[in-house]
Order: C-alpha cells, then sequence, then structure tokens
C-alpha cells in the first residue's frame, strides 16, 4: 500500500466514524426516550392493578410519542443504511444537490451543535456529476465544518450548486472576510488529497467569503 493510498483509507475510516458516531448517539437517544415512556406505561398498569382510574388521552398520548420516535429511528436507519451505500462503487453519477441534501440530513445532529442550518440552493435541474460518492460526501462535509467554522457574525452559511462551463460547481458561502488568515492550514493536507483523488478544484474567494469545489 502506498503512502497516498494508506492516508486516503484513514481518512475514509476517519469520516465514517466520525459519522456513525453521531448517528449511533442519535439511536441512542430514540432508545432513551421510548424507555422513557415505556416506564411511564408501567406506571399506568400499576396505577389500574391498584384500581386507580386511567385517563384514555393519557394513554393516547403515551402512544403516539412511542410511535413518533419509532419513526424518527427509522428515518435514522434509513439514513444510516444509504450513507453506508455510499461506498458501494468506485464512481458513479452523482446528483449533486442529493448529495449536499443528504449531507445536510445525515449531519443535523453535528450541524446543530455549530448553529443554524446552512441555506441550500440548488437548480430545479440536477446538476450531475461523475465522482466517488463517499469522498464527495466527505469533501461537502468538510468544506461545510469550515464554512460553519469561519462565517461572518450574524451571517447564514450558505451552499449552492451551479452549473459552470465544462463543470459543475459547489460554493460555501458566508464566510467571514479574514477566514483565510484565520485558517491559515486552508486547504489541510487532508482536503487536497480528497480532492485531488476526486479530480476537484479547491478554492477559496477571500473577498466573497466562499470556499468552492469545481468538478470537471
Amino acid at each position: 500500500m502506498t503512502d497516498d493510498s494508506r492516508a486516503l483509507a484513514i481518512e475514509g475510516v476517519r469520516f465514517f466514524g466520525e459519522m456513525s458516531a453521531s448517528i449511533s448517539h442519535e439511536i441512542k437517544n430514540v432508545l432513551a426516550i421510548i424507555n422513557e415512556n415505556a416506564g411511564l406505561l408501567q406506571d399506568m398498569v400499576m396505577m389500574v392493578e391498584k384500581g386507580m382510574p386511567l385517563s384514555p388521552e393519557r394513554l393516547s398520548g403515551l402512544a403516539q410519542s412511542i410511535i413518533r420516535q419509532v419513526n424518527r429511528g427509522d428515518r435514522i436507519v434509513k439514513g444510516m443504511n444509504r450513507f453506508a451505500h455510499s461506498a458501494d462503487y468506485p464512481t458513479e453519477t452523482v446528483d449533486i444537490g442529493e448529495v449536499i441534501h443528504f449531507i445536510s440530513l445525515l449531519a443535523a445532529r453535528l450541524i446543530a451543535m455549530k448553529g443554524e442550518a446552512p441555506q441550500i440552493d440548488v437548480p430545479a435541474t440536477p446538476v450531475t456529476a461523475v465522482s466517488n460518492r463517499f469522498f464527495l460526501e466527505d469533501l461537502v462535509w468538510t468544506c461545510l465544518c469550515r464554512a460553519m467554522d469561519t462565517r461572518a457574525p450574524d451571517q447564514q452559511v450558505g451552499i449552492v450548486a451551479e452549473k459552470v462551463e465544462n463543470a459543475v460547481r459547489i460554493r460555501f458561502c458566508g464566510l467571514a472576510g479574514d477566514f483565510l488568515a484565520r485558517e491559515p492550514g486552508f486547504p489541510s493536507p487532508r482536503e487536497t488529497m480528497v480532492a485531488g483523488l476526486l479530480g476537484i478544484r479547491l478554492t477559496s474567494d477571500r473577498e466573497k467569503g466562499e470556499i468552492c469545489l469545481t468538478l470537471p
């Protein structure tokens, strides 16, 4: 194994681990709420056994709460399954807007910890490119993290997908004008490596406060 392939393998494991840790945390929260509701249900059973009246509305509310958490857990697991299948093919035709929306949903908990969710702007007609879906998701997430960590005060981060001449461009907007000074390591060796693998040009515009990914 070459040094580049080893570094790429390490990066893939790191990204998968980061997402899996967040997803498993969400699943754990779902199970905790269901367990809490199960405890309340057991309390109700004990009340009935003691001859105390049981409100149908309270029982119905408890049932609805459990149903909501089951549905939430189902959505989380489906997202995790979809993420796992991102690594199925070395290259495929990828809907760029779909990738952006998916990463925003998959990492919703991590995004919420950083602040407001990004404003996403993608064309009504899908823009596509041939790429490795898994590592493209990795690069989109990395750039989104940088954008959220260096955004301008009172500015919402935006993600824009657009067609340009013979290419597709993803712009991460709303960064502070001095973000390059605050992020002297941009792009990092890790970002450069993943972008190089995908044949993506990774650039920044200090005046506009943007990071750009340009896919051929």
